[in-house]
């Protein structure tokens, strides 16, 4: 996770300060299992997030997904993502309050936190190495009292 050296000359730091642009890849609703899981063998530890045509985010699919969906005896070349995502996610904007988001997330506990921008659209997702890694800014800054 990258902290952008603005965040530390303001008061607030964002969830736009963050770097949410690895650990996942991006699929389509009608895109097939089996291309899932090509898309997710190269993102090691990630996830993919199933958009839709205007990139709002519909689901996330993860090993977990996709390991039911093979232990159901699942055609991976017909079955899409859309029947096998995961819908539990919880969606965050770039201008909230990292500590704000924080809180939300331990409350919620969601499978997926994801980033949309000013329009809804998908912006990045929030993996558990960056809320790791959030959490241990905010205690930094609450120290530092920044």
């Amino acid at each position: 996770m990258v902290i952008h050296v603005t965040a530390m000359a303001n008061d607030v730091v964002t969830v736009a300060d963050l770097d949410l642009n690895d650990e996942h890849m991006t699929i389509g609703l009608s895109d097939t299992l089996q291309e899932a899981a090509r898309r997710l063998l190269s993102v090691p530890g990630g996830i993919l997030v199933v958009l839709d045509d205007e990139s709002k985010v519909k689901g996330v699919i993860g090993y977990k997904q996709m390991l039911v969906a093979i232990d159901s005896d699942t055609d991976t070349k017909s079955a899409t993502c859309a029947e096998h995502m995961e819908m539990d996610f919880m969606e965050v904007t770039l201008q909230e309050d990292l500590q704000e988001v924080l809180k939300k997330i331990h409350q919620r506990s969601p499978q997926a936190v994801v980033a949309t921008d000013d329009h809804g659209d998908f912006s990045g997702y929030f993996s558990p190495n960056d809320y790791q890694a959030s959490r241990k800014l905010v205690k930094s800054l609450k120290k530092l009292k920044l």
